[in-house]
């Protein structure tokens, strides 16, 4: 999957798993851009084509829900224990997996903890 990593989760080790994985993967701070609001990472990722993948999902939600279209966001939401958190490996095979069912992702808001 081509996703565009939000600054909030994009951990050299994260990067590292999904690309081992095989997704073509293209960070915030690679493209120079941390710190940029909302907003504008939204825009670059459908400038992009490419699905982010984020952990805040309430300002995204918003952004996608008053887009046109998009290409996706898929959310990783955090637990207050973190034994509950998923793990840079669980996010890359959730990834891989929505991926392999043929779910529509353009257009959709997923959360990635659904796909576990």
């Amino acid at each position: 999957m081509k996703l565009l990593i939000d600054e909030d989760s994009q951990s050299h080790r994260q990067i590292k798993v999904l690309r081992a994985a095989g997704h073509d993967i293209v960070s915030v701070a690679e493209l120079k851009r941390n710190g940029a609001p909302d907003k504008e990472v939204f825009a670059l990722a459908q400038e992009l084509d490419r699905v982010l993948l984020t952990h805040n999902a309430a300002d995204f939600l918003t952004l996608a829900r008053l887009a046109d279209t998009h290409a996706g966001v898929i959310v990783v939401f955090r637990d207050g224990n973190p034994r509950n958190n998923m793990s840079y490996d669980q996010i890359a095979r959730a990834v891989s997996t929505l991926e392999s069912t043929g779910v529509p992702i353009r257009g959709q808001f997923h959360i990635l903890n659904n796909w576990r």
